[in-house]
């Protein structure tokens, strides 16, 4: 409420956090995440501990650190990066938190780029048809891993009303979240909606069954906030004729149209407007980006073949920064089918990183005090926790879409099989198997690129 003491106390207190920026501050900072950039391997909880254990008590508190740390995983994007850039903020301001980002994904993104080159320019050699071979199983059983861990985080957030034990692993179910994350998998894998649409209707069923009384208690801005919704939904999904109807009826200015037209064919703001929309609601984590890439880059755009998306992301796994810096590997091709220069292609995937990362940022420095201040909030935490469900069945849902294409064989399979290669599924079956017990992505991106071109060459 405006003008609440304690609420403005929140702020205000979380707006205290922001550090000042000196000459030595600075250099601290690019020194630590450059390092962490470097030598991070393992993922963001590696990412985490590192920052924990270093940082803490040189630079905050572990109160502090915790707070950041709870609020980076309710922002969209990826979670150690944006708690890089807000610890960069308590040590040195915005320019700190800028420095940190920028240090953290540099070598990250050279990394990146660098692999990028490699894939494109020689992905025609037998050699890396018969790396990538293995590795496109490999990575599809690494998302399916992912997704287990998230979805087993996720279902337990409500209620306990169901335990299962699967795979040694037990399961507290709440069944509204379940509900909401088989509606997601299923909308994903038949319809292949807007994956922000799918969050946000997901979020608000969650408040209709987590917070009735809240519902009931605000019936009236509940009911106006629907009919606002459906009116909404209702022109997306039939935007086009909506489009046409207006554009009947109420005609722009030629030279508006014509700009609206130049402005959304250049491929180089389309990209970054793309970018900078994925990266605002990729909550959860880095592999949030694969509905929003499946079905835009992939299907709707043709940038990529889903066989290039998934061998990308196997690049973005290799290094050991956020693996949102596959957005890279989109800008670095589709410039180069542009331009079909190695020089443009590495700016586009300058552009793509910077789209993609740049709401990290924004989080950070401008909205932290106010995400602190309603964090706690009920009904926020139930939408949350339905969005966070429906998250994982979009994951999961735009994965099978993917699989189809990983598994399938029109010719040139090593077996002469048509239909399902029975070695890639074996191997990605392998490698959830072995993903879900804590073996390191990296090895497994590379022990199945090698046992991919020997049967490859061998069988």
């Amino acid at each position: 409420m405006a003008g609440d003491p304690a609420t403005d106390a929140t702020v205000e207190g979380a707006s205290e956090y922001k550090g000042s920026a000196t000459r030595s501050r600075l250099a601290g900072i690019a020194r630590f995440f450059l390092k962490l950039g470097l030598v991070g391997f393992g993922g963001p909880l590696v990412h985490i501990a590192m920052m924990e254990d270093e940082l803490v008590g040189e630079w905050t508190d572990e109160s502090t650190f915790m707070e950041g740390l709870a609020i980076c995983n309710m922002l969209p994007g990826p979670a150690s990066t944006q708690l890089g850039i807000f610890m960069g903020w308590v040590r040195g301001g915005n320019l700190g938190a800028l420095v940190a980002g920028a240090t953290f994904m540099a070598p990250t993104f050279v990394v990146v780029v660098a692999l990028t080159y490699v894939y494109f320019a020689f992905g025609q050699l037998p050699s890396v048809q018969a790396f990538f071979y293995g590795v496109n199983p490999v990575v599809i059983g690494l998302i399916g891993g992912a997704a287990y861990s998230m979805g087993r985080s996720s279902l337990r957030e409500g209620r306990p009303d169901l335990t299962v034990t699967l795979g040694g692993d037990e399961w507290t179910i709440d069944l509204r979240l379940f509900g909401l994350l088989t509606g997601a998998l299923v909308a994903t894998v038949l319809v292949n909606p807007n994956p922000v649409v799918e969050f946000a209707v997901a979020g608000a069923v969650a408040v209709f069954l987590f917070r009735p009384e809240w519902v009931r208690a605000n019936w009236r801005r509940v009911s106006l906030g629907t009919l606002v919704a459906l009116a909404v939904g209702t022109l997306y999904a039939f935007r086009a004729r909506a489009a046409t109807v207006l554009g009947d009826t109420l005609p722009l200015p030629a030279a508006l149209t014509g700009l609206f037209a130049a402005v959304w064919g250049n491929l180089w703001i389309k990209l970054f407007l793309f970018m900078l929309y994925t990266g605002s609601f990729i909550f959860g984590g880095g592999l949030v980006l694969i509905p929003f890439i499946e079905k835009y880059v992939v299907g709707v755009f043709g940038w990529l073949t889903a066989t290039q998306f998934v061998d990308g992301i196997a690049i973005g796994q290799l290094t050991p920064g956020p693996v949102v810096m596959t957005t890279a590997f989109v800008g670095y091709k589709l410039m180069l089918d542009a331009y079909g220069s190695v020089g443009w292609a590495v700016l586009g995937a300058f552009v793509a990183m910077l789209g993609a990362f740049a709401p990290s940022f924004l989080f950070i420095t401008g909205a932290f005090p106010y995400v602190a201040r309603v964090r706690d909030d009920e009904t926020v935490r139930a939408a949350l926790y339905g969005i966070n469900a429906a998250v994982v069945g979009a994951i999961v849902g735009a994965t099978v879409t993917l699989a189809v294409d990983a598994f399938a064989v029109v010719g040139g399979s090593p077996f002469g099989v048509t239909g399902v290669d029975p070695f890639r599924v074996a191997l990605a079956v392998t490698t959830f198997a072995l993903f879900t017990r804590d073996v390191d992505a990296m090895y497994l991106i590379l022990g199945g690129g090698l046992v991919g071109a020997s049967v490859f060459f061998v069988v």
